[in-house]
């Protein structure tokens, strides 16, 4: 498969043993130290956005950036899929190429374990835990009248996805989350584009400029409800395969 994981992170780690994943540090434009992993800073790219927009700065980046893979994901730095056939559990430990095997017995997918995309499934995303109403989840952790204003942006520039919209808040009680995927080409594409045109005339907007550096990772926690939107709107064209998430403490 000719394919690449983008791993979003801001900090070293120490990634799977596989070349195709990739690290990305985002919001290395901004940030305070910097790691030795290709930064989201080059080409074009949103990454002094970090601080509102999280790991979808690095998502920004593999949409614009990557012109020569068949297919495309995203994962975090400590959060994988998990593997169906072939899995890793060795991590580069060094520069020197030196790595380690895990002591819990915690295998990721391996790079070529994605292979059901080369047939029916269009898209791979992580197992959609329980969350209750979505709307109310978000209102449990964030400002809820920030969904609000996402609702007015969507029915002016998407009206089409208003419908969806609603459905989801109100009525869908398991979420995609993370902003996790790994999917064609296109279908990335298509989905950043539909993405980045909300948030970004939601960031030029005011409201959020006095939250707390933790509600100031607002596009970050918002996208992660939009996706949820965009698939709903679009499940007569897509099949979603799922993944657990595997979650890794490096030593």
């Amino acid at each position: 498969m000719n394919i690449k994981i983008y791993i979003a992170t801001h900090k070293e780690f120490k990634p799977p043993f596989d070349k195709n994943y990739v690290p990305i540090q985002g919001g290395k434009a901004i940030a305070k130290t910097t790691t030795s992993y290709q930064g989201d800073d080059v080409g074009d790219n949103i990454s002094d956005l970090n601080k509102n927009f999280c790991e979808l700065t690095v998502l920004y980046w593999a949409w614009k950036n990557d012109i020569s893979s068949d297919f495309i994901g995203l994962v975090h730095y400590r959060r994988y899929f998990s593997k169906i056939k072939y899995g890793i559990d060795q991590y580069v430990a060094d520069h020197n190429g030196n790595n380690f095997t895990l002591t819990d017995d915690k295998e990721i997918a391996a790079s070529h374990d994605f292979s059901e995309l080369e047939g029916h499934t269009d898209l791979i995303l992580p197992v959609r835990p329980h969350v209750g109403q979505i709307l109310q989840n978000y209102g449990a952790s964030h400002h809820v009248e920030d969904l609000y204003l996402v609702r007015e942006v969507i029915k002016k520039i998407y009206p089409d996805y208003v419908d969806a919209y609603d459905y989801t808040m109100q009525s869908v009680t398991h979420m995609y989350n993370c902003n996790m995927m790994i999917t064609r080409r296109e279908i990335f594409a298509e989905y950043c584009e539909w993405l980045f045109k909300i948030l970004f005339v939601m960031k030029d907007m005011t409201f959020y400029r006095n939250y707390d550096d933790y509600q100031q990772r607002i596009f970050g926690f918002i996208s992660e409800r939009l996706c949820n939107v965009w698939l709903l709107r679009n499940r007569h064209r897509f099949c979603i395969g799922e993944r657990h998430m595997v979650v890794v403490d490096s030593p």
